[in-house]
């Protein structure tokens, strides 16, 4: 039973410490626990936990007996290894979803234990982030050239056979130690024109698809051959502006806010399958504040105001993605109006781009994907993250302090109010301009079950996937 699906982009490197994440990573690795459809955590690698009573302990119980796909014994240390090496993946210090953690070490063969530095309700969100999927670090170590590329060492229901940017193919892993998978292969193939992606739907070349044409979702919908999943995707296109040359004036960025009609950008470069967003977390997220959105929209008299007759004129750095270059083209259009000039300059995405962006070019657009949003609006905007991924180097120390408050809030009171104070700030002050979130939209035959995309996770998992004869 082969599941044949069509992506959008593609295929990075199939490691957690490559430049994206895709669909495949989520079938070959595991994480100790999953984010669920209630947002909660659920038992993966980690089959239970425990907290102390003083909330400052975390003791993950591993599932006994379980084997990377090379057949090394997957055990504490195995576990602890690729966490440490994320923790200390920037030489500047570890990752900032680290912030709480004091200290992990290994109790026996089967336990982690989390030390904090306070008690901190969200920590299954450090484990169950994509860059967190556990993976044999001694086999990366010794051949990081060629893992994830020629080879994959994870302990999911299916093993990497073979890579290329074009297709990724994986077969079940028959010592998989949960159910086993029926699927018996997965290809996923890079079709990167969304029409074309469908015509292999329809003449039954694929069996999924991610990404269908906008404007034929509502046709699909009614087709009995086939099942539409569509929901709130947890990104954000958005607009950065480097205030290292010339954008730290707060009424520079608002004045090229104003100007933007991102009503406009939905109904264009989404067909309406989106949301306008003014601030940095999108409509769908579970501490989304709407607030931020309300009664928002674009005011060019407002903006001419603020701009005080300056003129600008700028390279603007875009990935070259159906949807984003659309956005790129719309905003240096609408932004014309009011003296700025972007010039547009696209970047094959994923590492071509991080690298040409890591460069500081004066503005660019870019979309992030990230189960959970201030983590990521942490990253994109805080002062710590300069230069990367805060690529725009933007610095705004009341900002800083929400994040922080975020990092250390305890109880779900405490997460809402940071959660809306982060959300407030940053629409006011402008680290970077949010301009859409777009949905998330799977078409697969019908005859595939067991499928199930949910806004909570980026990826749908394969483990109770089949098709029907």
């Amino acid at each position: 039973m082969v599941l044949r699906e069509a992506f959008d982009y593609e295929f990075s490197q199939v490691s957690p410490t490559g430049p994206h994440i895709d669909p495949c990573h989520v079938a070959v690795y595991e994480l100790l626990v999953i984010k669920g459809e209630d947002w909660r955590p659920k038992p993966a690698l980690a089959q239970s936990w425990d907290i102390s009573s003083d909330g400052l302990e975390w003791r993950f119980h591993l599932r006994p007996d379980v084997q990377f796909h090379s057949g090394a014994h997957c055990d504490a240390e195995a576990v602890l290894a690729p966490l440490e090496h994320l923790r200390r993946l920037l030489p500047e210090g570890p990752l900032w979803y680290w912030d709480p953690v004091d200290s992990v070490h290994t109790e026996g063969t089967e336990t982690l234990v989390f030390r904090l530095h306070y008690p901190y309700s969200r920590l299954p969100s450090l484990l169950w982030g994509t860059h967190s999927t556990v993976y044999n670090e001694a086999l990366r170590a010794a051949q990081p050239d060629r893992f994830g590329f020629e080879f994959a060492d994870g302990t999911g229901p299916f093993r990497l056979v073979s890579w290329s940017p074009e297709q990724v193919v994986a077969e079940r892993f028959d010592g998989y130690h949960g159910s086993p998978p029926r699927l018996d292969r997965i290809e996923w193939t890079s079709i990167l024109h969304p029409k074309a992606r469908l015509e292999a739907l329809e003449r039954g070349e694929v069996d999924v698809l991610h990404g269908p044409p906008l404007d034929e979702v509502e046709r699909l919908r009614d087709d009995p051959r086939f099942f539409v999943v569509e929901h709130p995707q947890p990104s954000s296109i958005y607009l950065g502006l480097d205030f290292e040359q010339g954008f730290d004036d707060v009424r520079i960025r608002e004045a090229i806010s104003l100007a933007i009609d991102r009503e406009a950008l939905v109904r264009e470069a989404l067909a309406g399958r989106g949301f306008a967003t003014w601030g940095p977390v999108p409509p769908g997220d579970e501490h989304y504040e709407p607030r931020v959105d309300r009664n928002r929209h674009r005011d060019i008299r407002r903006s001419v105001e603020l701009m005080a007759g300056r003129e600008i004129r700028c390279e603007c750095l875009v990935q070259d993605d159906a949807v984003i270059r659309t956005v790129g083209e719309m905003v240096a259009e609408q932004v014309r109006e009011i003296g700025v000039e972007l010039q547009i300059r696209l970047e094959k995405p994923f590492a071509p781009y991080y690298d040409a962006v890591s460069k500081s070019p004066q503005s660019f657009i870019s979309k992030w994907l990230w189960q959970d949003a201030i983590d990521a609006v942490i990253g994109f905007a805080s002062t710590r993250c300069d230069g990367f991924p805060n690529f725009q180097h933007s610095s705004v120390p009341e900002l800083d302090r929400s994040f922080e408050g975020w990092l250390r809030a305890g109880t779900p009171a405490e997460l809402k109010a940071a959660a809306s104070r982060v959300q407030l700030i940053a629409a006011a002050e402008l680290p970077y301009v949010p301009l859409v979130t777009p949905t998330d939209i799977w078409v697969h035959t019908s005859a595939l079950h067991g499928f199930k995309p949910y806004p909570a996770d980026l990826y749908p998992r394969y483990t109770h996937a089949w098709l029907a004869n």
